[in-house]
């Protein structure tokens, strides 16, 4: 799958993150579920995944920072090996 995948916006995929969104947003006793903390200023609530790259795992409240982070990694990982060390 690569990087940036059009079936992930298919569906009802807006609608079930704009209610995680939202019910973050509304309660702010909110954890994110990667790193365990609640709402920082200027770190928004994202919807992620629980399984980075599965596009039918159940969507949970994560900051904008550790959704970016998860992304990056798993984007990462798939990439192939370098020929040599620079």
């Amino acid at each position: 799958m690569p990087a940036y995948d059009r079936r992930h916006y298919r569906g009802d995929y807006h609608r079930r993150a704009r209610a995680v969104r939202d019910a973050a947003n509304a309660d702010s006793s909110t954890r994110c579920w990667r790193c365990g903390d609640t709402a920082r200023h200027g770190d928004p609530w994202q919807a992620g995944h629980l399984r980075d790259g599965d596009l039918t795992s159940p969507l949970a409240a994560e900051h904008r920072s550790c959704n970016g982070r998860a992304g990056a990694a798993l984007t990462n990982g798939r990439r192939e090996p370098r020929s040599r060390d620079w």
